[in-house]
């Protein structure tokens, strides 16, 4: 039997937390426009985004920038060299 003032806090392993997958995302820029002309698109249409050239590209956490970089080819794809890590709060 434990009195009110005392709480039992769980712990949870770190090597637990580590193995826990999450969706990262880089983004590059967007855009804004109409059901219309989005319907209207075909292959081969170009969409202006409101990112410059040499905008760095934000990865984003379930929407929460964690860091910055810039895009590169890895083989056939894309990847991102970071230039910059967000600092975690405490």
């Amino acid at each position: 039997m434990t009195d009110a003032t005392s709480t039992i806090v769980p712990r949870v392993s770190a090597k637990l937390i580590d193995t826990v997958e999450v969706s990262l995302e880089a983004y590059l820029g967007g855009t804004r426009m109409s059901v219309g002309a989005l319907t209207a698109l075909e292959p081969g249409a170009v969409i202006a985004l409101d990112a410059a050239l040499n905008r760095e590209v934000e990865l984003r956490l379930n929407g929460v920038a964690v860091a910055r970089g810039e895009l590169v080819a890895v083989g056939e794809s894309f990847g991102v060299r970071l230039a910059e890590i967000v600092e975690w709060p405490q």
